[in-house]
């Protein structure tokens, strides 16, 4: 296959580190990147880490989470697997093409399909050590040098898999865009990727393009790219966990900052309670415990300040009750009260928003009543 060379405008929201050498350097330019999102980049978070069903015959794999169906060509020519670090590089992609293409409510025109992340910016942030630390000696520099650059070789062989995998990649699903039902059949990703120049270079197809500029805008956390690409169960729910803060609707009743136990445990791959009671095992030690490490993995990445369980309202548990729940279900019916670091602000928006549905509400009554007297 020839090599497809990849271009775009550099962008505002391209993260940092493209001239960078050394960590005392680095200057994180935003903790949370605007992406549009669906249903279908969603589920895809829920398919990291599960089985791939292969086809011999013709030579592809199927993997489904929910009413997502997602296929992979040539699944004998793959070298990596569908997971955690997938799902960060194509969010990634899509805050950047949210960059280029979608800049307010009466701007949203797809102008580029190209895009281009600074390789070193992108691995530094998904937790490779590709800087070089401060040396004392020229000798330990040298060997400084050496290991960055080891790192750096490394994380291009994980992201040039990941490009693989995307490029393979095709979704089925249906989803109400706009209000109006949508039926997607086989719809590729991207169609052409590599690793050029220092940048991953990525071209998103034209239907994909066109569904993904149709999308409401979340707030991807920068912070999550470093959560270890083996807990599939912290980057699920931390996704969840953003995705919930940044919706208009909960950030107005209050409810930004709260998600029940069940809700978080949806998006895990951890046991079902029926499975733990079979094998007669403590659903403390398989499905409690593993959550609560989970969050505590994301508090360590930096996604969460803290997080502690709560009763409605967000009335805290004691430390005994926090400890000793009567049964699963209790567990589950609790809440998980969260606050994120560097969290966006959305009161201004949100408020900018009250008051033009207040004014149009005014002009629209104000019609009716000139009407009435005519």
């Amino acid at each position: 296959m020839a090599k497809t060379k990849v271009e775009a405008p550099k962008a505002q929201n391209t993260l940092p580190l493209s001239q960078l050498t050394t960590v005392d350097k680095l200057k994180r330019e935003s903790s949370f990147l605007p992406m549009l999102h669906g249903k279908a980049t969603d589920e895809l978070v829920k398919m990291s880490g599960k089985t791939v069903t292969q086809n011999k015959l013709n030579n592809t794999g199927i993997v489904e989470s929910g009413e997502v169906k997602l296929v992979l060509d040539k699944i004998n020519q793959l070298t990596g697997t569908l997971g955690v670090s997938t799902h960060k590089l194509l969010s990634t992609a899509i805050a950047q093409f949210t960059a280029l293409n979608h800049t307010g409510k009466n701007a949203q025109k797809l102008a580029y399909l190209d895009i281009v992340l600074p390789l070193k910016g992108y691995a530094f942030n998904c937790g490779y050590g590709v800087l070089e630390r401060e040396t004392e000696t020229p000798e330990d520099a040298l060997i400084e040098a050496s290991r960055a650059e080891n790192a750096l070789k490394n994380a291009r062989k994980k992201i040039n898999k990941d490009l693989s995998l995307l490029f393979a990649s095709s979704l089925s699903w249906q989803e109400k865009v706009k209000g109006k039902p949508a039926d997607y059949m086989d719809i590729r990703l991207i169609e052409a990727k590599g690793i050029r120049n220092g940048n991953i270079c990525i071209r998103f197809t034209r239907t994909f393009g066109e569904y993904l500029i149709k999308l409401p805008q979340t707030q991807y956390p920068v912070a999550l790219l470093a959560v270890d690409e083996r807990n599939t169960n912290a980057y699920a729910m931390g996704y969840k966990m953003t995705e919930h803060f940044n919706m208009d609707n909960n950030q107005i009743r209050g409810t930004a900052q709260l998600l029940k136990v069940k809700t978080l445990l949806e998006v895990t791959s951890l046991p079902s309670i029926d499975a733990v009671r079979k094998q007669r095992r403590r659903w403390e030690d398989r499905i409690k415990e593993p959550f609560e490490t989970s969050l505590d993995a994301l508090t360590k990445c930096g996604l969460l300040e803290d997080w502690e369980y709560t009763r409605s309202k967000g009335i805290p548990l004691t430390d005994e009750e926090a400890t000793s729940f009567g049964s699963f279900e209790e567990w589950t019916e609790t809440l998980v009260k969260f606050t994120l670091a560097d969290a966006p602000d959305h009161r201004a928006r949100l408020e900018r928003r009250a008051e033009e549905k207040k004014q149009a509400k005014t002009k629209k009554t104000s019609k009716k009543r000139k009407g009435a007297t005519e």
